[in-house]
């Protein structure tokens, strides 16, 4: 996926200095700077499998839609039932072009009195661009608030157990469920958001609020034991929880039900909206061309974009690799088409390793 930003445009997280206080060090992910590991990777994946972990989301952005028309003009605009979110509520949507590819994955927030879209830094701007062109009778005003908004994820088992201790006297309890808190004596916005297969929270909050947010926190250290997560262990925890990450596993070529989107993204049952006609088309097929897929892995963990072949033919390609602490071996997320798509499939890889197809996910919670 290509970068399109500038140094100028680099977005750089509020608690920087903290970080660095706590010895990060630093990555540029899609034109966000970002705490790339803090310690050991795999002590940092295993923390959030044991207790808790909190990781800084400047790679997340954030539009807010006000005005008398703005949910009903994000139903007619996104893949998911707007209209039945009530306050408090929330949905995973796509934004989709005319041919049904993905212009954005996005998370929507219905508040009392407008709603909260949050999708990937590297989509904002087309995903802003896109709506307001949309915008013509329609009583609704977009705004970019990322610049005043920041976010964190905390995710463990330990997740709520957390949050409460540092002052959340009610955490949601449905997935993106959302309800004001504060955290120290600073407001914050707590959304039910599993991102790694753990229970798991979004904290949304104004920037000024950061160090109090973070204060917050590590004073119930002794509480609850939680660690400090770097970009590199929270990519190794989606990927086993089997979640795509747009401008990553996904872009602006993507077909949702391609990776595997339908049930959190779509519904069937709303009516008209951008790209929908090709949704349809392809549910009434029944099937996509490839589709996202799991791979174990054996030999040198692969490139993103490295090709899968059987045979000698080309038949997809590894968006994403990492070695897991978890599972204890190299698993992938990649492309496969689907006459290959049975679990145990065995392709090959142009380096000389081997894949071999898996269900999605890799991890799961046990109850």
């Amino acid at each position: 996926m290509s970068e399109r930003f500038s140094v100028s445009e680099e977005r750089r997280p509020p608690l920087e200095m903290t970080y660095k206080a706590l010895g990060a060090q630093f990555a540029r992910v899609r034109g966000s700077l970002v705490p790339e590991r803090f310690a050991e990777v795999a002590a940092e994946c295993r923390a959030v499998r044991s207790g808790a972990g909190v990781i800084d989301r400047t790679d997340r952005a954030h539009l807010t839609a006000s005005g008398p028309d703005a949910r009903s003009f994000l139903h007619r605009m996104l893949s998911n039932d707007v209209n039945s979110l009530g306050p408090g509520q929330g949905c995973y949507a796509t934004l989709l072009n005319p041919q049904g590819q993905m212009l954005a994955d996005l998370y929507v927030f219905q508040l009392d009195d407008h709603l909260l879209l949050e999708t990937d830094i590297s989509a904002k701007e087309r995903a802003r661009e896109t709506l307001e062109k949309f915008v013509i009778a329609d009583d609704v005003t977009l705004d970019d608030r990322s610049p005043q908004l920041a976010a964190l994820s905390v995710d463990g088992p330990a997740a709520g157990r957390l949050l409460a201790a540092a002052g959340a006297v009610a955490v949601p309890g449905n997935e993106l469920n959302h309800t004001w808190a504060k955290l120290g004596d600073a407001p914050v916005l707590v959304v039910r958001l599993s991102e790694t297969g753990e229970e798991g929270y979004r904290l949304i909050f104004v920037v000024e609020y950061a160090q109090n947010i973070w204060d917050a926190l590590v004073a119930q250290e002794k509480t609850v034991a939680w660690k400090p997560v770097g970009h590199a262990a929270w990519n190794i925890l989606r990927t086993e929880a089997g979640i795509p990450w747009y401008g990553v596993d996904m872009d602006e070529r993507t077909l949702p039900p391609e990776a595997g989107l339908e049930a959190r993204a779509i519904s069937y049952d709303k009516g008209c909206y951008v790209g929908q006609e090709i949704i349809e088309r392809i549910r009434s097929r029944g099937h996509v061309n490839r589709r996202l897929a799991g791979l174990t892995l054996s030999g040198a963990l692969p490139a993103a974009g490295a090709k899968l072949t059987t045979n000698g033919k080309e038949v997809g390609t590894i968006t994403t690799a990492v070695d897991s602490p978890t599972l204890g071996r190299a698993i992938a997320l990649g492309y496969v088409r689907r006459e290959h798509l049975q679990p145990g499939t065995r392709l090959a890889l142009e380096s000389g390793a081997t894949a071999e197809v898996a269900p999605l996910p890799f991890y799961q919670r046990s109850s």
